[in-house]
């Protein structure tokens, strides 16, 4: 146990910190003097709610006030009231009969849309009161057949009044837009709010003291939503309480319910929103313990602890704790709560125990005052993050996600990866032991602290907190959705606020019955997929182009150049917006789907003023180039460098990501036709690119969507720089904004396939000289599906084969140290944790449909089963596979690592790892290697090399498999595959084996058939024709059997799968394996490989072009 304790570390002046003592008077708010010099409320909102059902037309918003008396900020909620509907009536041209649907003649005014809705419309829907009036809007989205620019009737009328249906349609009007927007959406948009900032409410009014409707210590309320409005002067953002807290779990075992033991939390009362934290980034901490129930306390804890100095909470019962902890938040008060797994684990347990405890106030986790706790655990955490409403939940593994690549997104993994530490682990079954004595009590409560500290600490790694309010003020959402990932909703609100300033009706919001499919992780390829009944949907329109990479090594430099930000430059440089492109009438529509024909608009007229999309693009564009400009100040201070690099990185993460939101099909501003040009502009982009490159007499072997790479075969870095400038110049005099770049340069090569491949990077130091830095692009060993002692042997033979020294030096190091991985392997010398094998959910464990042929499935439902915290679609599952004494596939041997410590009969299967982990890795690596070959590899790592056989078909160009195969290979490459004729002498019995007309070479040759090939028989083999024409039909005939019996077997050498049965499921370059989902089921005997071997049997037979092979012109004269 670490002798170093944690609780002596801590500012103990906590007095002066805790704004929870402020003393506020009940009846006074705190007012300043507003820009028009009357008595204001002014308060930094931070976060807002709404309750569409239970309280239509209110949206409570929380945030910070000062309070000039006690020198602090405290916590505020401010209601805002009577956020009216908002709909749009579009006229039509004449009246139409709604029984009928014939148009008359009568032409529509906007009176009679008045009418019609004053008269029949809202009786029907009982509104009883509404103001509406004539207004000119515009329209660019996608419902067919809306005019461009077009009077509406706009009616607004209370939220209490039920919405009218999204497909309303009447006799005078034939749409209606804006009957979902949600009461925070109107507030967001008609006051301008763009994300957390300074508002004032004029003529705030009270809360009565005796109904509050928060727990934040001073609460208004403005009786409309024009009384809020944004402060035009800006001011920095004032400091926040933040806590970042962790628990420990026990799962009870009658209960199978998870119970809470201990909570650790850190305080920092004055964390900077917009600067770099505070160092250290806590001043204050609690910590509260209770006990199972079948546990008791140490005698001398008490004892312990004061000797430790250390403050903890003891709680007989869990009801005490959690009491506790609700009491402290409520005390704290704070506005971020930081967590790991907050929305997947810890905010369900907390809230399902403190209702189950019977536990008052559970609604102190957030900031409204509420009685009915929500229904827990349903999809999306939906309940609990409402529960939480006005605090801020950071959950770092959420912003994890979205900000680094890493293996697997557990504390201890990102412990490990940002902070560069590592972390203990105390696993649910070994709490109860903690409990023997106080020393390990002790230790079980600092590891909670310690968990608490690397939370806070991540986030702070991370810039969680500042970079997430830089996207929300560049977006104009709400601040903690942010916070929740996804990033079509900040695209979305990005465009509502731009096209809402510009007089535009929005589209609405489409209600989706179904779940989107969830976007399957690229790990997954075929597995789920192609067991759901729909298979994987079939792309809505063509993508990026990726040109046919030329496999192979290439050791000369190659030049990588790529557009910066290719889409948005697109969409700038061709002004492509939903104002600017038009598109298909509904006629034309149905036309187009009908024959399945992708339509691609004409791109916009050149005189166009520019659109909106491209104008927001271009915004933030210019702000992230003047703030990479700030950044280059020559004295400039720290503190304002880090301000400015978060900002222009939230910059580039949000221009880049808004082509997503035009073609992801659930986005509200799905506009497939503009997805579609953009993509179909960059491809023809690419390939123009790679026709000017090539007439520059290069080489380009491979590109995708915004990248080429150019073999320059020089070997002068600065050649190859001055190439790369020229080209660059070349191709950007063409456009206007779009510009190519140089990306990289290669010193080495190595190209597998497409999206695959291995480099060394070159960064030049000046002087002619450069550093090299090894890159991989899509490899297996940079996917977490491969166990880590596969993708450590695959670096190593990486490392090799890129280094500059001879073939067959690199193939002896690569001999040398596969024998020498494969005796550790089988001795048992190498750590199991570098046999884990890492995967991701793409659904919660029990949505898969069969369980048990997933390994990482079958691992997830083994854990869920076992209490503490529970594995959800997203989270990596770490498996071992393990030989337990049955005979069962490897897939359904897959364990946890906790069981293989545990369970004595369980033993990691060392064959699988050598024949399905290590080798298929280094056989893909060496595939374009002379020299090496999978069956050589297999003899290196100790394996049965029959198992293994060379695989040409999978390697060869698609086009090699034409019947006949490339036309200037020699005879004997073309056979070399092919059975050889053999036949028994009669005489002697020796099996004379033929493939060749003749024998010997030079002046000796002699006809094959002339004599057997045991020299003491005289037997000439041609004298028994009748019988070798037999011997020949028969073989032929077995060739023949050999490829109608059909077998298919899998490309994949390490699955193995032979059926003769094909499957229903096909990938575009066959069918898919229904073993292991990954590859595509081939031939065992192909056609080419028949044709091959009956073109063998007629060229050992063909003495004709024999002779002209073996004869020169002379010699047949003289024959002759």
């Amino acid at each position: 146990l670490p002798g170093l304790s944690c609780w002596d570390r801590i500012d103990e002046d906590e007095a002066d910190l805790v704004a929870a003592e402020v003393q506020l008077d009940p009846n006074l708010l705190p007012l300043v003097n507003g820009e028009s010099d009357d008595q204001v409320f002014r308060f930094y909102w931070l976060d807002a709610y709404e309750d569409q059902f239970s309280q239509p037309g209110v949206v409570f918003l929380f945030g910070k006030v000062w309070i000039e008396s006690a020198n602090t900020y405290v916590s505020c909620c401010v209601t805002v009231k009577n956020i009216e509907r908002t709909v749009y009536l579009l006229p039509r041209e004449t009246e139409i009969e709604l029984s009928t649907g014939k148009e008359t003649e009568t032409p529509v005014t906007i009176m009679s849309v008045f009418k019609e809705f004053n008269d029949t419309i809202s009786p029907k829907y009982k509104i009883m009161k509404f103001k509406s009036k004539k207004v000119e809007k515009y329209y660019a989205f996608e419902i067919p057949d809306v005019p461009a620019k077009s009077e509406y009737l706009e009616v607004k009328y209370s939220a209490e009044c039920p919405r009218l249906p999204q497909d309303l349609k009447g006799q005078t009007f034939s749409h209606v837009f804006g009957t979902n927007t949600s009461s925070l959406e109107l507030l967001l948009m008609n006051q301008k709010i763009k994300g957390p900032c300074w508002l004032e409410i004029k003529n705030p009014r009270m809360v009565p003291s005796n109904q509050p409707v928060s727990w934040c210590k001073v609460e208004a309320v403005a009786m409309k939503p024009g009384l809020v409005n944004v402060v035009k002067e800006l001011s920095p953002p004032p400091p926040l309480v933040v806590m970042s807290f962790s628990m420990k779990t026990i799962q009870n075992p009658k209960t199978h319910q998870n119970e809470v033991v201990a909570v650790a939390a850190l305080v920092h009362q004055k964390f900077p929103l917009d600067k770099a934290p505070p160092q250290p980034p806590f001043q204050t901490h609690f910590c509260a313990v209770s006990k199972p129930s079948d546990c008791i306390f140490p005698y001398d804890f008490k004892e312990a602890i004061r000797k430790k100095n250390a403050k903890i909470e003891i709680a007989a019962t869990e009801r005490t704790l959690l009491g506790f902890f609700l009491a402290k938040i409520h005390k704290i008060d704070p506005d971020v709560v930081v967590g790991h797994n907050i929305y997947g684990f810890d905010l369900e347990v907390l809230l399902q125990r403190i209702n189950l405890c019977k536990v008052p106030h559970w609604s102190k986790i957030g900031r409204l005052r509420r009685s009915n706790m929500p229904k827990l655990g349903g999809r999306g955490g939906f309940a609990e993050r409402n529960a939480a409403c006005g605090r801020m939940i950071c959950d770092v593994e959420i912003s994890a996600k979205e900000l680094i690549r890493c293996k697997s997104y557990h504390l201890s993994e990102l412990v490990h990866q940002i902070l560069k530490t590592e972390k203990v682990t105390i696993l649910p079954e070994e709490i109860p032991n903690m409990y023997s004595d106080s020393p390990r009590l002790l230790f079980m409560l600092e590891n909670t602290w310690t968990d608490a500290k690397f939370i806070l600490q991540i986030m702070c790694e991370l810039n969680v907190l500042p970079l997430a309010l830089q996207i929300t003020n560049i977006s104009g959402n709400v601040m903690s959705r942010t916070m929740m990932g996804g990033r079509s909703e900040r695209n979305e609100f990005l465009l509502l606020h731009a096209f809402h300033e510009k007089d535009y009706i929005v589209p609405d919001k489409q209600v989706f019955k179904k779940p989107p499919q969830k976007l399957v992780d690229e790990d997954e390829d075929f597995e789920d997929q192609n067991k759901s009944k729909i298979g994987k949907k079939k792309a809505a329109y063509a993508g990026g182009l990726v040109l046919e990479p030329k496999v192979g090594f290439y050791d000369k430099f190659i030049l990588l150049l790529d557009f910066n930000s290719l889409y948005p430059s697109i969409i700038q440089e061709f002004n492509i917006c939903f104002t600017t492109v038009q598109r298909l009438s509904s006629e034309a529509q149905k036309r187009a789907e009908v024959e399945e024909e992708e339509e691609i608009p004409e791109l916009p007229d050149p005189s166009l003023e520019m659109g909106i999309l491209p104008k927001e693009i271009r915004k933030l564009v210019e702000r992230r180039r003047q703030v990479k400009q700030l950044m280059k100040q020559p004295d400039l201070n720290p503190d304002l460098y880090l301000q400015y690099d978060i900002r222009q990185k939230a910059l580039k993460l949000t221009a880049n990501s808004m082509y997503g939101c035009l073609g992801f099909s659930y986005s509200r501003f799905y506009a497939k036709p503009l997805a579609a040009l953009v993509t179909h502009k960059g491809r023809e982009i690419l390939m123009h690119t790679k026709e000017m490159v090539q007439k520059m007499n290069l080489e380009v072997i491979y590109g995708d969507t915004d990248s080429i790479m150019i073999n320059t075969n020089s070997t002068s870095l600065d050649e190859v720089f001055k190439l790369g400038n020229k080209i660059k110049s070349e191709v950007n005099k063409l456009y206007k904004l779009l510009e190519i770049d140089i990306d990289g340069i290669f010193k080495s090569l190595l190209l597998l396939k497409k999206k695959k491949y291995a480099a060394l990077s070159v960064e030049p130091t000046g002087d002619g000289k450069y550093v090299t830095k090894q890159e991989l692009k899509g490899l297996d060993i940079v996917r977490r599906d491969w166990c880590d002692l596969a993708k450590q042997t695959g670096n190593y033979v990486i490392g090799q084969i890129l280094s500059d020294q001879p073939r067959d030096i690199i193939v002896e190091n690569i001999q040398r140290r596969l024998i020498e991985i494969g005796e550790n392997v089988v001795s048992g010398q190498i750590p199991a944790n570098q046999f884990e094998i890492n995967k991701a959910l793409t659904k919660d464990p029990q949505d898969y449909p069969d369980k048990k042929a997933l390994p990482h499935v079958h691992v997830a439902m083994w854990i869920n089963s076992h209490g503490g915290r529970k594995v959800k679609a997203g989270d990596t599952v770490s498996y071992i596979i393990c030989q337990d004494g049955s005979d069962l596939s490897a897939s359904q041997r897959a364990y946890a690592p906790e069981q293989l410590k545990k369970q004595e009969n369980l033993k990691i299967d060392y064959q699988y790892y050598l024949s399905q982990q290590i080798h298929p890795v280094v056989a893909r690596i060496c595939m374009p290697i002379e020299g090496i070959d999978s069956v050589l590899i297999a003899t290196w790592l100790g394996l049965d090399p029959s198992q293994f056989r060379v695989h040409h078909h999978y390697h060869k160009d698609e086009n090699d498999a034409l019947v006949g195969g490339p036309a200037q290979l020699t005879d004997e490459e073309k056979y070399r595959d092919c059975e050889r004729f053999k036949f028994c002498c009669l005489k002697c019995g020796t099996e004379n084996i033929y493939d060749n007309v003749f024998d010997g070479s030079g002046r000796f040759i002699e006809p094959s058939l002339q004599r057997c090939s045991k020299t003491e028989c005289e037997e000439p083999p041609f004298s028994s024709v009748v019988q070798m024409n037999n011997k020949l039909l028969l073989d032929i005939r077995r060739h023949l059997r050999k490829y109608y019996n059909g077998w298919l077997i899998c490309e994949e050498p390490t699955c193995q799968n032979r059926t003769r049965r094909l499957p229903l499921s096909f990938s575009r370059s066959g069918p898919v394996c229904q073993a292991c989902r990954k590859a595509v089921l081939r031939p065992e005997y192909s056609d080419k490989a028949l044709y091959t071997q009956l073109c063998f049997y007629r060229y050992i037979f063909d003495v004709d072009y024999a002779m002209d092979k073996v004869v020169t012109e002379e010699e047949r004269g003289m024959c002759k």
